[in-house]
């Protein structure tokens, strides 16, 4: 079952004509989101978020979950002018491409995780960076997608998150610690001097596993909860349970605030509801 959590309509489109837009899909075993940009007025004219009753548990369950939001959403029907997908789970790592070698690829995933036979592999190569994002997508939900749109674009999400959170923060030095969270499970990423030293995604069901993870993984870092400073990013604000039980640990606590030059700040002055920090993967795939 499928349950439809927020929807946002820019008052200028009618929603009609997509053959100058950009649709953009982020898929996740909790839910569906997806956003079009409209390439005339260079603004997001609507962004629509799914959740998922229960988590998938096998590909046929979320095969099914994403066959109901089609039904469920018209607009997904349309001809666009070009279509990308990002894929959000615990099942990627990232590798130096210059020990990345291809014909290994299920080999680095290995020892992050479970690796069938079976599985298909893609790979991101992340520019900032120079390293490569080595990931399991959903390849059943790829080749649904593309009966309806023909070819398109795909990446993993944390592709994204580090290759965006790099260019933004290109020109600051010093020790960025970001935490991207998201409904059953968070990203941090540590950033020191624009070079990436750390990525890791944790499952988390409460909120004494989400504060764990983050204080275990400054422990590792050497970093300081008294003086280290975090940043914030994705489904979470200041009335959640899970920034009160961070900031009773953690001294310093923001939240991300990027101009993203895709959107208007009247796409932001028209949903007040929406902060710069929701939704930081999909709204920076285009």
């Amino acid at each position: 079952m499928i349950q439809k959590k927020i929807q946002i309509q820019n008052s200028l489109s009618d929603l009609q004509n997509f053959e100058k837009s950009h649709l953009s899909i982020q898929v996740t075993l909790d839910g569906f989101t997806y956003c079009v940009f409209d390439k005339d007025l260079v603004d997001v004219v609507l962004l629509t978020k799914y959740q998922f009753t229960n988590r998938a548990q096998t590909p046929e369950q979320l095969l099914d979950a994403v066959k109901e939001v089609y039904k469920t959403e018209p607009v997904l029907s349309n001809k666009f002018d070009s279509v990308n997908v990002s894929h959000k789970n615990n099942l990627s790592t990232i590798v130096p491409q210059e020990i990345y070698d291809e014909e290994n690829g299920k080999d680095f995933l290995k020892y992050t995780v479970k690796v069938l036979e079976s599985d298909a592999i893609a790979i991101d190569a992340l520019q900032e960076n120079e390293t490569n994002n080595v990931y399991i997508p959903f390849d059943n939900i790829n080749h649904f997608l593309t009966e309806k749109y023909g070819k398109f674009d795909f990446l993993h999400s944390s592709s994204i998150l580090v290759n965006s959170l790099l260019k933004y923060y290109k020109e600051e030095s010093g020790k960025l610690f970001f935490i991207n969270v998201a409904r059953h499970s968070f990203e941090i990423v540590f950033i020191e001097d624009n070079k990436l030293q750390f990525h890791n995604s944790f499952l988390y069901y409460t909120k004494e596993d989400f504060l764990y993870y983050i204080l275990f993984t400054m422990e590792q870092l050497f970093l300081d909860p008294e003086t280290q400073k975090i940043t914030f990013l994705g489904a979470i604000d200041k009335q959640s349970p899970l920034f009160d039980i961070t900031y009773k640990y953690v001294r310093y606590i923001n939240f991300l605030k990027v101009t993203n030059f895709s959107l208007s700040e009247e796409f932001y002055e028209m949903n007040p509801h929406v902060e710069k920090h929701h939704f930081f993967e999909l709204l920076n795939q285009f």
